[in-house]
């Protein structure tokens, strides 16, 4: 953590070195007192102007969406650069060239014309390179300020999205397990109505099951073999309070163990089932959940009981499954589930992989 701290430092630092010595890798350099001073002329223009661009044009002006200040600023800061390279190098050239040239060199009138004039072509083309080198600082400048910047929207973007998918998962998950209790009282409650033998492994059974509420489902992913117990343990609890003309199949197909899943996603569909599926003249519910490399399907049938009213069949719960596999399983999850021939059946494909 301490090394990214000083990362972007660092690599100002280096990048900042390369771009002085870069004449001296790209070609031979010229030596001398006038080339040195207009190569640390240019360094210290183009440093100065790349930062005021970076941490006070940019954010302030441009970001703030003042073009118009902004490209005048930029304009001021070429215009000072031209001719504030003019005036140094004037000087240095004064002061060195005409050392090293001392004497008087006779030379007629067209001569000492053309002379000028080839100096002040020269003259005005090195205040232009001036102006051209500054310039691309100021375009680095720009795109690096814009790109950090992005990328820091961007983040916070994502966390907030992140936290937004928290805790809209929270408050799904927060409704499952009213709901799952809810139903397995009722459950429990006709048993003691029926002051049946059965009512103790019931209460007993449910504590496990609330065990396994309390201590998995708040994780975002459980071991599936965990998961397929928990639904075995619910659909055992569920037997006690049927009738043997109830038929309940649940199997398991392929390798559970080391896969893992998003708690109570299949919980949902099964109290569905045993909510609408039977009745005291029976009922049938199949359920089957195979595990392919990292596919995972669930299929599960139940009849329609005629004393429900059909516009409960998919309550709550289905719809709030549904909801949590978007968020879990984007573009990674098939769910389908419709009344056909008086059942209901509901088809889960899941892509196990992170």
């Amino acid at each position: 953590m301490t090394f990214r701290k000083y990362l972007t430092p660092i690599l100002h630092v280096l990048a900042w070195i390369v771009i002085y010595f870069l004449p001296d890798l790209l070609f031979e350099a010229p030596s001398g007192p006038v080339f040195m001073v207009k190569r640390n002329l240019h360094f210290v223009l183009v440093f100065f102007f790349f930062y005021l661009n970076y941490f006070v044009l940019v954010p302030r002006l441009l970001l703030h969406k003042k073009q118009i200040l902004f490209s005048l600023t930029v304009l001021f800061a070429l215009v000072f650069s031209y001719y504030i390279n003019d005036f140094v190098m004037y000087k240095v050239r004064e002061k060195y060239v005409t050392e090293t040239h001392a004497g008087p060199k006779r030379v007629n009138a067209n001569t000492l014309q053309r002379l000028e004039k080839r100096r002040e072509r020269h003259r005005r083309a090195e205040n232009a390179g001036t102006v051209v080198v500054v310039l691309m600082g100021f375009f680095i400048s720009t795109i690096t300020r814009e790109t950090r910047e992005w990328y820091q929207q961007e983040k916070e973007r994502k966390e907030l999205e992140k936290q937004r998918l928290i805790s809209e998962l929270s408050f799904l998950k927060s409704q499952v397990n009213p709901h799952f209790l809810f139903n397995s009282l009722n459950g429990i409650y006709a048993l003691a109505i029926k002051k049946s033998d059965k009512t103790p492994d019931a209460i007993l059974q449910l504590s496990e099951l609330m065990r396994h509420m309390l201590y998995e489902s708040d994780r975002e992913k459980v071991a599936l073999e965990k998961e397929t117990e928990y639904l075995k343990n619910y659909i055992q609890l569920q037997k006690l309070r049927l009738p043997p003309e109830v038929k309940i199949n649940f199997d398991v197909e392929g390798v559970v163990q080391g896969k893992m899943i998003a708690p109570m996603l299949f919980i949902p569909f099964i109290e569905n089932a045993f909510k609408h599926g039977v009745d005291t003249k029976g009922g049938n519910i199949q359920i089957k959940l195979k595990v392919k490399d990292n596919i995972l399907t669930f299929d599960m049938l139940n009849r329609i009981s005629q004393a429900q009213n059909k516009d409960s069949v998919s309550g709550i719960g289905l719809i709030n499954v549904s909801k949590r596999l978007d968020l879990l399983y984007p573009g990674r999850h098939k769910l389908a589930y419709k009344e056909t021939s008086g059942n209901f059946v509901v088809h889960l494909q899941l892509n196990l992989e992170a």
